[in-house]
């Protein structure tokens, strides 16, 4: 029962922090200065796909909980 609650609880924390990877990209991508549209695409690929990475294994690990 403890392993269920705290893989859920693992869960929904990643869940929320690939979320929350998701919302400041565009600030990040200004961070980085003035720098070639082709390096602001590949920074900002790197964000989303990051933060989709992150949901994506907390649903993983929810499903098979």
């Amino acid at each position: 029962m403890t392993n269920q609650v705290l893989l859920c609880l693992g869960s929904s924390f990643l869940f929320f922090w690939g979320a929350a990877h998701l919302f400041p990209t565009r600030s990040v991508v200004k961070g980085f200065g003035d720098i070639s549209p082709d390096n602001k695409r590949i920074i900002t690929m790197e964000w989303i796909i990051e933060g989709l990475a992150l949901m994506f294994t907390a649903a993983v690990v929810a499903s098979v909980t």
